[in-house]
């Protein structure tokens, strides 16, 4: 068995074809891509269906008891890929893999474990595996960025570029610090090199990435200053960020973003609740009304900018008024998006403790209901508002129903169908927008793309 520290030896394995599946947030995806770039690098292949593969990792998310509790059972699922062919290996990697570590092998039956940090390590992990051994790989580097890898790209058009991470805030629900570590931010050199290669790659959008991107700091370089330089690589049509904090959120991020066509005017900017005495308790150093002022800064400055969120609802000893007070923030922002979550304890961090605050499950889906029920409204509001006007269309690929339609995503991130054949992938490409189904926008192609930065007409979010 492993005990976490990887002893390197020379690498001389057979090529093996590979299968990753993801979990979890963009940071996760970006890993995925992260790990693809090790492993075809020393001659892997990588494949789509996991019956084909000799080597599966499922790569995993722990921000919520649910997301865990699903990936071990899948974890379970793909087990049966070894019983029923001999040489195949199962490994985990990702939050969960850092947070659980060697129980893993027991608990899920899986030859390998591998946490964030180790993934520059995984063609020696799969050597040691063809020996027999089970491998867990799964302590903190703080020196590791991966600056020097590649990563293989899975998107065409859009390509996410880590810039950072870990995070240093401990917000008292939160098991992020616990999973993958500290703050390290990557040279700002490092990163404009890899959008640089992105780009000659066919990337039209990058996505900047990391547990908390504004607090970006390498040397003289803090996030506005990497935003600008990013934004003028040349052929680069988009750049967008995630996530925010809003405790690090500045008037000169704001500004940065305003004086550029080429940053996207949508923001994500988590909130977590509406209550000072429940943000107080959630360790999130902001206070309603300092994120009141971030909004009015951004609504100031770029009228036109959407505004997403998190929000948690049931966390320990959140009354009805506490509530209350997050279903007037969210009627009062008007959010494009909202992504609403029941409080989830985490290991190791302070809210778990509070038992004896604990909200009934009964209590929290009622909020929880009830604040997707507003949410709802006002996001069908913002999209009804964008019929007929033209969006500027990043087009991903086939749509999930095919039939000769392709789906993309606008500026603000809306998905849109439309039709058109394989072509259109990778180009933005002007769309008028012409009907709405659930939370998808439907729309045709009105002209083609003829430079990098597209001048569209967007509409404030009222």
């Amino acid at each position: 068995m492993g005990d976490g520290v990887l002893y390197i030896r020379p690498f001389m394995s057979t090529p093996k074809r590979y299968y990753i599946e993801t979990y979890g947030c963009q940071m996760n995806v970006a890993d995925a891509e992260l790990m693809g770039g090790v492993l075809r690098r020393e001659g892997h292949v990588r494949v789509d269906d996991p019956a084909e593969a000799e080597v599966v990792i499922v790569n995993t998310c722990a921000i919520r008891d649910h997301a865990e509790q699903r990936v071990i059972g899948r974890i379970g699922q793909l087990n049966r890929h070894k019983l029923e062919r001999g040489g195949v290996r199962l490994g985990v990697a990702g939050c969960v893999a850092k947070e659980l570590g060697k129980e893993l092998l027991e608990l899920a039956h899986v030859d390998f474990v591998i946490g964030p940090d180790g993934y520059r390590h995984l063609p020696e992990v799969l050597e040691r595996v063809d020996t027999g051994e089970r491998v867990v790989l799964d302590r903190f580097n703080r020196s590791e960025n991966y600056e020097d890898l590649e990563p293989y790209r899975l998107e065409r058009g859009a390509a996410w570029i880590t810039i950072m991470r870990g995070c240093d805030k401990f917000c008292s629900y939160c098991i992020v610090p616990f999973t993958r570590g500290r703050e390290k931010c990557r040279s700002a050199a490092g990163i404009l090199e890899e959008v640089r290669r992105a780009v000659d790659d066919g990337a039209k959008e990058v996505t900047l990435l990391g547990q908390n991107v504004n607090s970006y700091c390498a040397g003289e370089w803090e996030f506005p200053d990497l935003l600008a330089a990013v934004a003028r690589v040349e052929g680069l049509g988009r750049v967008r960020f995630t996530t925010s904090h809003p405790w690090d959120f500045t008037q000169r991020l704001v500004d940065t973003i305003a004086a550029d066509p080429v940053i996207c005017r949508h923001v994500h900017l988590p909130v977590q609740s509406g209550s000072d005495r429940v943000l107080a308790a959630m360790r999130r150093e902001h206070t309603v009304a300092w994120y009141r002022e971030r909004v009015a800064m951004l609504r100031e400055s770029i009228p036109d900018c959407a505004i997403s969120t998190d929000v948690i609802v049931g966390f320990p000893g959140e009354t009805e008024d506490d509530f209350q007070a997050t279903l007037e923030l969210m009627s009062e922002v008007r959010y494009n998006s909202a992504y609403v979550f029941i409080y989830s304890p985490r290991p190791h961090t302070p809210a778990a403790a509070l038992i004896e605050d604990h909200i009934s499950h009964d209590v929290a889906v009622d909020r929880l209901e009830r604040l997707n029920e507003i949410q709802r409204g006002i996001g069908a509001r913002y999209l009804l508002d964008k019929v007929g006007t033209i969006q500027g269309v990043l087009v991903q690929g086939e749509a999930r129903r095919g039939e000769g339609r392709m789906s993309g995503w606008t500026e603000q991130r809306e998905t849109v169908v439309l039709d058109g054949g394989p072509e259109l992938t990778g180009q933005i490409l002007p769309v008028r927008v012409t009907g709405l189904s659930g939370i998808t926008l439907h729309g045709e192609v009105v002209g083609h793309a003829t430079s990098a930065v597209m001048e569209l007409p967007l509409l404030a979010i009222s």
